[in-house]
Order: C-alpha cells, then structure tokens, then sequence
C-alpha cells in the first residue's frame, strides 16, 4: 500500500470525534447490534458470545481495508477535480 496514503488515512478525525456518531440512525442501530449480542448470549452461552466478539472484531479489522479504499478513492478523486 501507499506509504503516504496511509498516513493520510491515519491522520483523519476518529469516527468517534466526529459528527455521525451522534446520528439518531447509528444510536438505532446500535441498540439492535446489542439487543442481537444479548439475544445470542442467552440462547447459545458465553462461549458462543465469546466467538461472536471475536468474529466481530476480526471483521472491524477487514472492513478497514474497504475504509481505506474508499478513502484513497475520494482522496484521487478530489485531486483530479482540483486540477484545472
């Protein structure tokens, strides 16, 4: 990957510091994500929501590289519009 390009991507605002976070459709779902965590605990056990939480997490850690595409495409966009 392009060295600056990561830098780039890891010098943005955190979703978390941003505005979209205080989105009333994410807090929505958000709970249901919870609601189906407890749901899944109760029906199958820790040890089910145990893999679920790491099934999550590894998942977070793919779609980075969706993020990251997305962002390096909006990035060459704006630049090519930029120029005259």
């Amino acid at each position: 990957m392009d060295t600056h390009m990561e830098e780039l991507f890891e010098a943005v605002q955190p979703f978390v510091d941003g505005e979209l976070i205080f989105c009333p459709e994410y807090a929505r779902l958000n709970r249901i994500v919870n609601t189906l965590e407890d749901m899944m605990e109760e029906c199958f056990g820790g040890e089910v929501a145990r893999l679920m939480a790491e099934y999550t997490a590894t998942r977070f850690e793919a779609e980075r590289f969706q993020h990251f595409h997305y962002f390096c495409q909006g990035y060459l966009t704006a630049r090519a519009e930029k120029k005259p």
